[in-house]
């Protein structure tokens, strides 16, 4: 049948010399290489974020009630604006809370 492809003609998704293979393979291989990279990166970051989070959990569990009252209080003083939006936010959680 003239419609069919002979068997020894190829299809798109084989490649049609041995160079193209080789392209394919080499782009394959780079890939591989960028995803390892990739992946030792987010290694490093999560170690990192790892580290710092258990340093300010520890910091925090020592840390005593007027400790942790005067850190905020300081950060009140240096950023009123975000100090007062979060009492708001604070008072309106309460209010819902209590309202029930």
């Amino acid at each position: 049948m003239a419609d069919e492809k002979s068997t020894n003609e190829t299809t798109d998704d084989e490649p049609k010399t041995k160079s193209e293979e080789s392209t394919k393979s080499r782009l394959a291989a780079e890939a591989v290489r960028c995803a390892e990279a990739e992946l030792e990166k987010a290694r490093e970051f999560y170690n990192k974020v790892q580290q710092e989070a258990t340093e300010r959990i520890k910091s925090a569990r020592e840390k005593t009630v007027g400790d942790l009252i005067d850190g905020t209080l300081e950060t009140v003083k240096k950023y009123p604006a975000v100090g007062l939006g979060a009492a708001a936010l604070l008072g309106i959680c309460i209010g819902r809370i209590f309202k029930r």
